[in-house]
């Protein structure tokens, strides 16, 4: 296990931790915990529990390439109201996430996430333009690669998101990150291209530790533009956070993955610091540091309910984050706050999280955000997961409550598949 361990980034290496800890009789379960929340930090959980057992590995030379490929779809039916300007009407909102891994040998591999979602910005005019701005109502879709990569070994290369925070993939329910995704407004550094390197430490008593190094850039090629509304490229001139010349934006980040806290409980965190490069137009780059920790305490459940998912489990996450010199404006900060409460009951989940924004700057005045939500779900035997969902938002002057009932389903149409049709 452990030499497959150094070959992943820090999300897969939560998922595998998790199921290997349930086979071990730990009960750490949260890599098979179906949450309520967005699709990119499930789309392999939820395949990795409908599962079959696969034979055993050929031998020989038949046993390359491997191919697998997933998709992870849900469509919500949603209304949001506002007393402050327009609503959306109620309507259908389709989010879908398209897996692909091609794994030529032991260390090199090609690994792509397609991912169509609401893409077009709401209307300048709109007096709530900056509620909800990465949920779907009133907003066209669009399909593009937000990962392209490939990885040899400790290295990968190519389009991926960083390591930097994990709200925005593990904060439960499908509205709670909505002030944390993408890197306009929030601090998911997406639509990244460079190189980054993985070290995962020996030592593994007090949990699995990993450092990551990566150097990068803003996406300025063809794989930035979507379909079949399109985002378009980005250009140099066009500016915006990580948009240089050079990949000359750093990360460092550290991770512990699974640290045992007393007989039952497992806790993992992280921190990591991203120092800008100056992208046209700013007056400097920006810096960013955040530090964030989840533990997960089971109840009850035998190892047998751990792995047939009746087990029950609270799971605790909070993070921070700090942007300095926000939108690249000297002295201008955003800071962020963000927690959940999570509750699983053999198929039912129950979720509370809340999130806060401060902006502050040295000429304009301060403006305080915050969003509470609520989520309820159900996972069906056929692993689809029902969903019942609302926010509450308040964004500066602008207030609104957003509410939705989401249907979820895996859809494995290949796990390790090898080109002659023979399988792992």
């Amino acid at each position: 296990m452990s030499s497959q361990l150094m070959r992943m980034n820090s999300r897969s290496l939560l998922a595998s931790i998790g199921i290997g800890a349930a086979l071990l009789g730990t009960a750490a379960a949260s890599a098979q915990t179906v949450p309520t929340g967005n699709n990119p930090a499930q789309a392999r959980q939820i395949e990795q529990r409908a599962m079959p057992p696969a034979p055993d590995m050929p031998t020989g030379d038949e046993g390359w390439p491997k191919i697998s490929f997933d998709i992870l779809g849900s469509v919500d039916y949603a209304n949001m109201g506002s007393k402050t300007g327009p609503g959306r009407k109620p309507g259908f909102v389709v989010w879908a996430d398209a897996t692909l891994l091609l794994e030529f040998n032991d260390a090199l591999s090609l690994d792509g996430l397609f991912q169509f979602k609401p893409r077009q910005p709401l209307a300048a005019s709109n007096p709530n333009k900056d509620l909800f701005i990465n949920r779907g109502l009133d907003r066209r879709e669009g399909g593009k690669m937000k990962e392209l990569y490939f990885r040899y070994g400790d290295w990968r290369f190519g389009k991926f998101v960083p390591d930097f925070g994990r709200a925005y993939a593990l904060l439960p329910g499908p509205y709670a990150s909505d002030f944390i995704e993408e890197p306009e407004q929030g601090y998911e550094p997406s639509d990244m291209m460079g190189v980054e390197k993985l070290y995962v430490l020996d030592d593994e008593n007090g949990g699995w530790k990993q450092i990551t190094f990566t150097a990068f850039m803003a996406d300025r090629t063809f794989l930035h533009q979507s379909f079949p509304y399109n985002e378009g490229m980005i250009h140099y001139k066009d500016g915006g956070v990580g948009n240089t010349r050079l990949p000359e934006n750093l990360l460092v980040t550290y991770d512990v993955l699974n640290k045992p806290v007393g007989d039952w409980a497992h806790l993992s965190y992280q921190a990591s610091v991203i120092r800008w490069g100056k992208s046209y137009g700013e007056q400097r780059g920006e810096w960013w540091t955040t530090a964030g920790a989840d533990i997960t305490i089971p109840v009850t459940g035998t190892v047998a309910d751990t792995l047939r998912g009746e087990y029950s489990q609270f799971r605790f996450y909070v993070e921070g984050a700090r942007r300095d010199n926000f939108e690249g404006v000297a002295g201008r900060t955003r800071n962020f706050l963000s927690g959940s409460a999570e509750y699983k009951m053999g198929p039912w989940v129950f979720d509370l999280t809340t999130a806060h924004r401060w902006t502050m700057d040295r000429i304009l005045p301060d403006q305080k955000d915050e969003s509470y939500t609520a989520s309820i779900g159900y996972t069906l035997p056929s692993q689809t997961v029902i969903s019942l969902s609302a926010a509450r938002e308040t964004v500066g002057s602008e207030k609104g409550v957003y509410a939705g009932i989401r249907l979820t389903k895996a859809f494995s149409f290949c796990s390790k598949c090898l080109v002659n049709d023979s399988f792992y």
